[in-house]
């Protein structure tokens, strides 16, 4: 392996939408936390060496989320996924011919894909969230995992928009990167 390198999808996308995860799979799973309060000894018995492993199975999770998170957006918003296919047959290409010509471009567009990443998958977590809290609550009886249910809700909505929002940044600045660029003409006829 040459040199292991993560960019900022990878850290966006995958990272922090699966730390999110694992830490609330071990939650869920661990016994000892009862109340919301039990959080805080929970955080304490928390080493360097079991955050820097969790790295590994957190972008996993992550990965894995990706195609929830990618679902649950498409499901919720099918006419981005149409607009798109109205600039051109061959999105392939489209995206082919911006990073070709484009290159000073790929920055802004790269953190719009990977922020619409991180909010779809955030929003793919909240949802996850609410059937651990319901878990919880069954488990121990305490209202307050009963608490969060709405505010996981809120944030699933939240997440949601701001995924539709950077999708739609995205969409708008790569179509005039194409445009501006006059890509449109090296595009091949019928591929």
């Amino acid at each position: 392996m040459d040199k292991l390198r993560l960019d900022i999808f990878d850290i966006m996308g995958y990272l922090i939408p699966g730390s999110a995860m694992l830490m609330a799979i071990w939650i869920t799973a661990d016994q000892q936390i009862v109340k919301l309060e039990d959080l805080y000894l929970f955080l304490q018995k928390i080493s360097a060496n079991v955050v820097l492993s969790g790295f590994v199975v957190a972008y996993t999770i992550g990965f894995t989320m990706h195609f929830a998170g990618s679902f649950i957006f498409y499901s919720r918003y099918p006419r981005l996924e149409k607009r798109r296919a109205k600039v051109t047959d061959n999105l392939s290409n489209y995206w082919a011919l911006i990073r070709e010509h484009g290159e000073k471009h790929l920055p802004i567009l790269d953190r719009w894909q990977a922020l619409k990443a991180l909010a779809a998958n955030m929003s793919a977590f909240c949802l996850f969230a609410i059937l651990m809290c319901l878990a919880k609550w069954a488990q121990h009886g305490y209202w307050e995992w009963a608490c969060l249910i709405p505010v996981f809700l809120l944030l699933f909505f939240a997440y949601l928009n701001r995924a539709k929002v950077f999708a739609e940044y995205l969409d708008k600045d790569s179509y005039a990167v194409f445009e501006s660029l006059h890509l449109k003409e090296k595009l091949p006829e019928n591929a």
